[in-house]
């Protein structure tokens, strides 16, 4: 009998990271990006590694799970995660995955349970992700407490709920307490959820970003925002007009008084919050 070595991979995209990086210096500011970035599935597997693996993601609202036991699970590409409210009010997130053979946990959307309980073999799990019950074919020496669910990491601010997926994720204080400030006049963890709606686009997710961070596009395909918001939030920005910095002046003035926070505030280049008036009634 002979054995025939077995050569593992370290990392099978590495010739596409290359591509990527040598893509990205060759890519002309102002420009899309290359093709690739846009329908190469080996690309769209490194996004998925190193973006949507690495970062901080929105993954819901506190107030979805406003009582011990409710749940939402979600799926960040191959990775199904359930985020929970366990005891003492303390948000957690898990990889909705038993640590037996594998099966899902939670198979609905949102939910109640008093015990995470797998539906293949009954392994029962406590909502802090303690082990509780694995069954007597395990053995005497089975040792419950090596066999948790896994953890992800979880954050929530001004009522939302953020999950990073990397062992070590990025640094993430200051957009966090920067939407507390804002959204702390609301109590929004006694809000609700009033409607909801989902929207699937065969697409990149790039596109989907790159069309919502421009507003080139809304006067002809989004007339009807446009008579109740203006294509800017900023006063700096060189479309404002007079009549637009005085009504913000003015509006500013109000919330002011009321102690609401208003002001322009940006966290690196990914996130920025502000209030900005409705606009002007534009006339028929």
């Amino acid at each position: 009998m002979t054995t025939q070595p077995i050569t593992l991979i370290d990392d099978p995209l590495a010739a596409a990271r290359q591509s990527t990086i040598d893509l990205l210096h060759s890519h002309q500011q102002g420009f899309s990006l290359p093709q690739p970035f846009y329908n190469d599935e080996r690309l769209y597997a490194i996004d998925m590694e190193e973006i949507f693996g690495q970062e901080w993601l929105f993954a819901g609202m506190t107030c979805e799970i406003p009582a011990k036991g409710n749940f939402i699970s979600l799926d960040i590409g191959d990775n199904p995660i359930i985020v929970l409210r366990g005891a003492e009010g303390k948000v957690a997130a898990f990889h909705n995955v038993c640590r037996h053979r594998g099966s899902r946990l939670c198979m609905k959307e949102k939910g109640k349970v008093a015990k995470l309980v797998c539906p293949y073999h009954q392994w029962t799990y406590e909502l802090d992700g303690r082990l509780l019950f694995a069954g007597s074919d395990m053995g005497d020496d089975f040792d419950l407490s090596k066999y948790g669910l896994k953890p992800v990491h979880v954050k929530t601010a001004g009522g939302f709920i953020f999950i990073s997926l990397a062992d070590v994720p990025p640094a993430f204080e200051e957009f966090p307490a920067a939407l507390d400030h804002y959204l702390a006049p609301y109590d929004m963890e006694n809000t609700k959820v009033a409607a909801e709606s989902t929207l699937i686009e065969e697409t990149n997710w790039k596109l989907v970003i790159e069309n919502n961070r421009e507003c080139y596009h809304c006067s002809g395909s989004h007339p009807e925002l446009l008579n109740s918001l203006m294509e800017f939030d900023d006063t700096e920005d060189p479309r404002a007009t007079p009549a637009y910095k005085a009504l913000v002046a003015k509006k500013g003035a109000d919330w002011d008084a009321q102690q609401v926070p208003w002001t322009m505030t940006k966290v690196g280049l990914q996130n920025r919050m502000t209030r900005t008036p409705c606009s002007m009634v534009r006339s028929r």
